[in-house]
């Protein structure tokens, strides 16, 4: 049997639905990718792990002076709910956190620029806000044409600062309270936390010479709100399925896993579960082949690798050898590739980005009617996958050395949030 682009992205469309964290979706996909497993004849199972998450019942967000007017809002999963009746408290929009706005942060709702950061979130936390207010999208949307993010208090916040209020409205609307100059708000939120199962699929071929060196292969299947996820990442995962059947039909020498992880996107919860559940074996795991995102019809294919220089030269020569463009680099990406680096596991991204004006992620736009998408697209990076694991799985001695570079170590160590010794 060989790989299929056609099958590949056939599959991708059956699964183009939203599959959100801790969801009955997410739980659905799951079954769907194991029961596709196991029909390829191998041991497949699911292996699931709790995630913190939380729902919103209510958020409001009313600017009471000068002007009055309501905005349309979306509070943090996992938020803090205010009192009963809300909360009211003088706005500051405190841009970009320098100390000069910290200073006048205290008891106020406070707006930033961007995404919630951890550090921001330090930051907000001493500086003793009433509220945290961000923005998402751009001030050209459409409101018939995009939503209003969902967002969450991940634990890397939480758990070192504590909860807060936090709420989340569309770029326009920050930008015309500014404008206007809002003084005072009021804002209700009504939150609940609490602990839901996901899951990660697990698949397995025994090694024929070599069992005991063991390749990971690995593909998260989640997505997040308002996105069905076809490009981030069921792309990813319809590939390792394909390699899956490709090594089911031919034996290899060294033993294969493949993981489809849960949660990626709420901060890599199923590949750190796994890792943390499998921790024992992990000294014979080898390398790790991580796949997130592919198929993007105008783009171009890279390949960030956390290992070391050699490992970048061995993979960058095989791709010219067989004509693959793919721009391969030694640094960090944030996927499930993290928790095996951290584990000292040499890992491998394969990705294919989509060009800017022709690619769309974490928004209802990363569906299939957008467009950007197609079989041929994701062939490419299937056949750059299969290339690069029939050279590692059956070589005669590992070709890569189980060893993460300094520079890659403390990069990781930095995602992490580790502190230093």
């Amino acid at each position: 049997m060989d790989v299929s682009a056609r099958r590949a992205f056939n599959l991708l469309k059956e699964m183009a639905y939203v599959r959100v964290s801790g969801t009955e979706e997410e739980k659905k996909a799951a079954e769907r990718l194991l029961a596709e497993a196991k029909k390829c004849g191998v041991k497949a199972q699911i292996e699931p792990f709790t995630v913190k998450t939380g729902k919103v019942n209510k958020a409001r967000l009313v600017v009471t002076a000068p002007y009055v007017k309501e905005y349309e809002v979306t509070g943090y999963e996992r938020s803090l709910s205010t009192p009963e009746g809300g909360l009211d408290a003088e706005f500051y929009y405190a841009e970009n956190l320098l100390p000069v706005h910290l200073q006048n942060c205290k008891g106020k709702i406070v707006m930033i620029n961007g995404r919630l950061r951890r550090a921001d979130y330090e930051k907000l936390q001493k500086a003793q806000v009433a509220a945290i207010l961000t923005f998402s999208g751009t001030t050209l949307d459409r409101n018939s044409e995009t939503d209003c993010d969902i967002r969450k208090l991940r634990e890397v916040m939480t758990d070192p600062f504590g909860f807060a209020v936090a709420l989340n409205m569309r770029a326009a609307d920050a930008a015309e309270i500014v404008r206007r100059g809002a003084k005072t708000m009021h804002i209700e939120v009504d939150s609940e936390c609490f602990d839901a199962q996901s899951q990660n699929v697990c698949a397995v071929i025994e090694g024929s010479k070599y069992p005991d060196e063991i390749i990971s292969f690995g593909a998260h299947y989640d997505s997040v709100h308002f996105s069905t996820g076809v490009y981030d990442n069921m792309s990813g995962s319809v590939i390792i399925m394909e390699l899956l059947r490709y090594f089911a039909a031919h034996q290899p020498e060294r033993t294969l896993k493949f993981n489809w992880y849960g949660s990626e996107e709420q901060g890599l919860l199923g590949s750190k579960a796994w890792t943390l559940a499998h921790e024992e074996e992990l000294e014979n795991h080898v390398l790790m082949i991580n796949v997130d995102v592919a198929a993007a019809t105008l783009g171009q294919n890279a390949a960030p690798i956390l290992a070391t220089e050699a490992a970048v030269g061995y993979v960058d020569a095989l791709m010219k050898e067989h004509g693959m463009a793919c721009g391969v680099k030694m640094d960090i990406y944030s996927s499930d590739c993290i928790p095996f680096a951290d584990h000292g596991v040499p890992a491998i991204n394969l990705c294919r980005f989509g060009t800017a004006g022709a690619g769309y992620i974490h928004d209802r736009r990363d569906n299939l009617k957008s467009g950007y998408l197609d079989e041929k697209s994701l062939d490419i990076t299937l056949q750059q996958a299969l290339m690069l694991a029939k050279h590692v799985v059956n070589a005669k001695v590992f070709p890569i050395e189980r060893t993460i570079s300094d520079e890659i170590r403390k990069k990781v160590d930095e995602y992490l949030f580790k502190e230093k010794k």
